[in-house]
């Protein structure tokens, strides 16, 4: 399992709303030839609770946005995550952001406009098939129920059908209902893998 694993999201996401401007995409992305422009685009977006984000590819630099981010998210939060109680995380976590080998490992990040702070993230990292990829996500705990959540959902989804995937999952502890609500939402159906988890897929269409 890699670094961001699955853990809590925004309930109320799916009434985000005030989406601005999308840079447009090439186009539709074969999984067997990937783009190293596919995912650059910048989202621009209002959330439910008023705030004004932009989502886009995480870049380098943000090593020090993500070490701030962690910090505010609780420790039950954090065991939803790693499906275990974490005091705290190592630097090395935070490296990994700067060493994206974007053909295989995509992460997007929340960005408070104003502020400049990280307000979420969501990773997805292909499989050895090149058709399917593990899906993570993760949210600053006191956004909670905005809508920052939902929409990184939503662009990690579209950056997937770009990019030609078949499939997409990934692992949601059981007792964990708000986020198996929100996969089942987003059209995933979850399956009982034991030892209290669950497994969401989406399937793509293809295009």
């Amino acid at each position: 399992m890699f670094f961001i694993s699955i853990g809590v999201y925004d309930l109320h996401c799916r009434h985000a709303t005030g989406r601005k401007t999308v840079q447009a995409m090439t186009g539709i992305v074969s999984a067997n030839m990937p783009d190293k422009d596919a995912g650059s685009g910048e989202l621009h977006e209002a959330t439910r609770g008023g705030e004004q984000i932009v989502i886009r590819r995480a870049k380098p630099k943000d090593k020090e946005l993500y070490l701030d981010f962690l910090r505010e998210v609780s420790a039950e939060d954090l065991r939803l995550r790693f499906f275990a109680h974490i005091r705290e995380l190592s630097a090395a976590e935070a490296d990994k952001l700067g060493h994206l080998d974007y053909s295989h490992d995509m992460v997007f990040v929340a960005l408070d406009e104003s502020t400049g702070q990280m307000l979420g993230l969501v990773r997805l990292k292909d499989e050895l098939d090149e058709q399917t990829a593990e899906f993570a996500i993760l949210v600053r705990s006191r956004l909670k129920g905005h809508g920052v959540g939902w929409l990184l959902m939503q662009r990690v989804i579209d950056y997937a059908k770009e990019k030609g995937l078949r499939r997409v999952y990934g692992d949601v502890l059981a007792e964990n209902a708000s986020m198996l609500q929100m996969t089942t939402e987003l059209g995933f159906h979850a399956e009982v893998i034991g030892s209290g988890l669950k497994r969401v897929v989406l399937n793509i269409k293809k295009q």
